[in-house]
């Protein structure tokens, strides 16, 4: 398979910039894009120069494409994973895998039916040159003791607080997971926010499979976009880096531009996140976060809803990983 013809369904933000890290990677060809309002669709088609295709169902089932991305509303990623699992077509679906965790473990249960794993989980940070070096570094360090997960999104438009664990947290929720290689089993959360009764500050204390502990601090209406990894082992402590940028220093003071844009922030991410999954499917092989990582992941989404709601710790019993994601 010389070139990589790939499909996308949902042109909005992030299918739009999937399109265009793709288009820009050698041996790939964006062949089509669906998504209902036209105007994005007709925005991506010119400027990669992908067809138009108005039903989701037909895109996964063309042969004119080798692999699929799925990037529409978080509420269509199950059943569309499913679909392309079902027609075996290698696919990158963004995060979350799905709104509620019975709907994330069907898709484990179909991939598993395939007998074979064909989806890759848009969890970019894996790829992130910081969170990498990260894991690199927790080699030499010993037993990991304490993870601290700090995420601020300058987010000015309130969001239900599904979307602000279920969209934002599940990131930190993967990261804790991919660093440790343990699982969550227990979490205690609260958060503050208005006086509407909204959020804009939540905090999850996690206690892990492996005994240490976690804490994820979340910001949605912060003044920058800005996330950070600190990882506490038996023998020393590694924290992420920022991107790097220059100090501006003027009438009297010094300071970095954070920025206010994930996308900016993880431009690098996303585009070895791409290339990775393009050589994937170029190589029928499968890498990178999976389904399972999505399911597993929704499941303390789901707990952190609760324990929100509650007031309360909620357990959570770890499943058995099955082989194909051994």
């Amino acid at each position: 398979m010389e070139t990589v013809r790939v499909g996308i369904i949902g042109a909005g933000g992030m299918g739009a910039f999937h399109a265009d890290t793709l288009h820009a990677l050698a041996g790939v060809s964006v062949r089509a894009v669906s998504d209902p309002h036209r105007p994005n669709a007709a925005a991506v088609r010119d400027r990669v120069g992908a067809s138009i295709v108005d039903d989701p169902a037909d895109l996964i089932g063309s042969d004119e494409i080798d692999g699929l991305v799925i990037a529409s509303p978080d509420e269509t990623h199950a059943d569309f994973t499913i679909a392309a699992v079902r027609r075996g077509l290698p696919t990158l679906c963004e995060k979350p895998l799905a709104t509620v965790a019975t709907d994330a473990w069907r898709v484990v249960d179909a991939e598993i039916t395939a007998g074979r794993r064909l989806v890759q989980l848009g969890f970019m940070r894996e790829y992130d040159p910081a969170h990498r070096q990260v894991r690199a570094a927790l080699n030499d360090l010993g037993a990991i003791d304490y993870v601290r997960a700090v995420h601020r999104n300058a987010n000015h438009v309130p969001r239900p607080i599904d979307q602000i664990v279920g969209q934002s947290m599940v990131h930190d929720i993967h990261t804790v997971r991919h660093l440790t290689a343990a699982e969550v089993t227990s979490v205690r959360a609260s958060g503050s926010g208005p006086s509407d009764g909204s959020y804009r500050h939540v905090v999850a204390l996690c206690e892990l499979s492996d005994g240490a502990h976690a804490i994820l601090e979340f910001d949605d209406g912060g003044f920058a976009y800005e996330v950070a990894v600190e990882v506490l082992a038996t023998d020393g402590d590694v924290l992420t880096g920022g991107p790097v940028r220059p100090v501006l220093r003027r009438d009297g003071s010094a300071g970095v531009h954070l920025g206010t844009d994930w996308f900016g922030w993880f431009a690098d991410a996303y585009r070895i996140q791409d290339q990775a999954w393009v050589e994937a499917v170029r190589t029928a092989s499968c890498t990178g976060p999976s389904t399972w990582d999505g399911a597993t992941a929704q499941v303390v989404v789901d707990a952190i809803l609760e324990s929100l709601a509650s007031g309360r710790t909620v357990d959570i019993d770890p499943q058995v990983r099955p082989e194909l994601y051994a």
